[in-house]
Order: structure tokens, then sequence, then C-alpha cells
């Protein structure tokens, strides 16, 4: 089970989720971006089907969570 894909969050744009891809990776957090394809040739559809969608590990999701909400509060301070 724990190597299922799960979504992690969904975006508006593809710079917010290369940007949130590569702060997991760099943490040794494997994950993809998935309706990149459709919204790039079709920005209408990004509205219709959740947009841009960052998957992870079902074993790397808290942590994944976690890692964000840390970075997000940094950025507050």
């Amino acid at each position: 089970m724990e190597d299922n894909l799960i979504p992690l969050k969904n975006y508006e744009t593809m710079v917010d989720a290369m940007f949130d891809q590569e702060l997991l990776i760099s943490n040794n957090i494997q994950c993809s971006i998935n309706g990149e394809n459709t919204v790039e040739l079709m920005p209408m559809f990004g509205e219709i089907n959740d947009g841009l969608r960052i998957v992870v590990l079902e074993k790397d999701y808290e942590a994944a969570l976690k890692l964000l909400d840390e970075y997000r509060d940094s950025l507050d301070e």
C-alpha cells in the first residue's frame, strides 16, 4: 500500500508546482507533477480537472506536507 501514488497538492501554475517539486526532491521525497501537458496546451482545463497536481508515494505523504508547511511558515516570519 505504501507504493501507491496519492495527490499531495493542486496548483494553478506550473511555476508553483515546479518549485514545490524541487523542494520535495531536494529533501529526498520522490514526486511528480500530473496534468502538466494538458494544462500547458489548454489552460482552460486547469479549472475543470483540478489543474496541476503533485503526487507522492503514500509513505511520504505526511513528510511532504510537513516540509511544504514548514517552508511556507518560514516565509511568513
